[in-house]
């Protein structure tokens, strides 16, 4: 390998920084609560809750931010990082947003899934959000004529 081949690989390496890293970690521990402490309700009985298939849609969305995570954290491109921040502030506010709104829940207060499910995918789709927001502002992006963006 020559010093222009070295030079070229080591710039498509992807920058990894802390907010990236944070970033990263966010949906696993949305997928880690959602399978422990914050997941759907059980009835006594065995039978299925109103709130199961909400679960399972807040597992399938935290899959989803968790797998353009880590694309985002190994794409070498730039604007490729910048479509995965956007898909990612996309999960979040859906995240945020659908549990008790378009998907239904337990109609009793003190029922798990209002009492923690509820307010967890909302804090933890708007943190989501809003790092994916915070990786996009802080990250260096560059026009495509070689100019540093102004801010």
């Amino acid at each position: 390998m020559g010093k222009n081949s070295k030079r070229a690989a080591r710039q498509s390496r992807p920058e990894t920084t802390i907010p990236t890293i944070v970033l990263s970690l966010l949906p696993a521990v949305l997928l880690l609560g959602i399978r422990t402490f914050a997941g759907p309700c059980v009835h006594e009985d065995g039978s299925a809750a109103a709130c199961t298939n909400t679960g399972y849609v807040l597992l399938a969305l935290g899959a989803v931010a968790l797998v353009l995570c880590f694309m985002r954290l190994f794409a070498a491109d730039k604007r490729t990082r910048r479509s995965f921040d956007l898909l990612l502030v996309i999960a979040g506010l859906l995240l945020a947003v659908l549990p008790g709104t378009a998907l239904p829940l337990c109609m009793m207060a003190t029922m798990r899934c209002r009492s923690l499910m509820l307010p967890f995918a909302r804090i933890m789709g708007a943190v989501i959000a809003l790092g994916a927001l915070a990786c996009e502002l802080t990250e260096d992006h560059e026009e495509p004529t070689g100019r540093r963006r102004r801010r």
